[in-house]
């Protein structure tokens, strides 16, 4: 009797187990044109995605019996869109003063019951990166310094910024990464110098500390995750090149402004790359318009490129944006990688997103046209090769 019952368990777990494997979701998506972004476009071309990351991509590739297939003629492929630097959707800590947090975590401000997501998951944006701090961080900084109707943002060590998808019921469902980059609010002044130098120099003499105050700061020390310094002014920039320069291994990215372009060289010899607005600008104290991210980009620093307002509107303009740029002169391709594989470069996220490359997640937007063509239309967005917006 006993072997009977053992003998039913085992049929009834092989049948639980050889579900789980049928359960192996597979789609094959047809469509006019797929843009890599990484390794070109391909003409009708096919994507195959199993269990929401990439399996195959090409012209002559074989499609599953069991896939799903999702034909969209006239229409192109492009990765989902990445937002590196916003604050969109969480609450304004206080500000003033200097901070020495490192061990803060935006991730756990992240509410996702918030109707501004599933907005910015509809103008593209498949991966945000979340910044702790205040939600005038930027808005600050884009104002060269001065912020009309309010105080000066805290400065210093700002904690630990999280990469999310901007869907999930939970907060466990949006995490990408909920430790992805150590941020720093710089402002050149000795205090705000002294508290950045001196919780550097702690770390880097105990880098053996499970200490949840002191690990962050040393992975960033060791290049293990990504640094984002927020720093505008070019005269504070040199500061900040200088103060980080006994810290070698650190891999700093710079969230900047328009006046970035007047240090270009120190940040080519450095090999910071740059976060900035998607903006045509204009040169200080003149009506003269100038296209930063190609002057940026046309002295090979890498660029990614943000919204140049961080709210619902500003997300839903990007695109148009871009295009903006791009027919003024920023080159196409470049301008492609600065919202796709540049971010999710400098977020140290590039081996799963930012491009449609066999092994990453199928994180992809389903246009009626060029990207870059203002004209275009977000007809699906796919995160994981789950649609979770579809335009009405």
């Amino acid at each position: 009797m006993r072997n009977i019952r053992y003998y039913v368990l085992l049929c009834i777990l092989a049948g639980a187990f050889s579900a789980g494997a049928a359960a192996e979701e597979i789609i094959a998506i047809k469509a006019d044109r797929i843009d890599t972004v990484t390794s070109g476009v391909i003409e009708n071309g096919i994507i195959v995605i199993a269990d929401g990351r990439i399996k195959a991509i090409g012209n002559d590739v074989e499609i599953p019996d069991a896939a799903e297939i999702i034909e969209v003629p006239d229409k192109t492929i492009f990765p989902g869109l990445v937002n590196p630097s916003s604050r969109i959707g969480l609450s304004s800590p206080p500000m003033g003063g200097s901070a020495s947090t490192p061990h803060y975590r935006v991730v756990d401000e992240l509410y996702p019951h918030q109707d501004q997501y599933k907005r910015i998951l509809g103008a593209g944006f498949t991966t945000v990166g979340l910044l702790p701090g205040d939600k005038g961080l930027i808005r600050y900084y884009s104002g060269y310094g001065y912020m009309f109707g309010g105080g000066q943002p805290s400065a210093g060590i700002t904690g630990q910024g999280a990469i999310v998808r901007p869907t999930g019921q939970r907060p466990e469902e949006m995490i990408v990464s909920e430790s992805g980059f150590v941020m720093i609010n710089f402002q050149a002044n000795d205090r705000v110098k002294k508290v950045i130098k001196s919780a550097l120099d702690s770390a880097k003499s105990k880098t053996s500390s499970t200490d949840p105050k002191v690990r962050p700061l040393v992975n960033a020390l060791q290049g293990n995750v990504p640094t984002f310094v927020i720093c505008n002014l070019p005269g504070e920039v040199l500061h900040l090149i200088k103060l980080f320069e006994p810290y070698d291994k650190m891999k700093l990215v710079l969230i900047a402004d328009s006046e970035t372009y007047r240090v270009t060289n120190q940040l080519l010899k450095r090999k910071i790359p740059v976060i900035f607005p998607a903006k045509i600008d204009f040169e200080s104290n003149t009506r003269t318009r100038i296209n930063v991210p190609r002057m940026l980009a046309e002295a090979e620093v890498k660029i990614a490129l943000r919204p140049e307002f961080d709210n619902v509107t500003g997300h839903e303009d990007f695109l148009r944006k871009m295009a903006e740029l791009v027919r003024s002169g920023l080159d196409r391709e470049i301008a492609k990688k600065a919202i796709t594989i540049h971010p999710a470069e400098m977020m140290g996220i590039d081996y799963r997103l930012g491009s449609l490359e066999v092994g990453k997640d199928a994180n992809l937007l389903i246009l009626s046209g060029d990207p870059l063509d203002v004209g275009t239309k977000i007809e699906k967005v796919m995160i994981e090769g789950k649609i979770v917006h579809e335009a009405p």
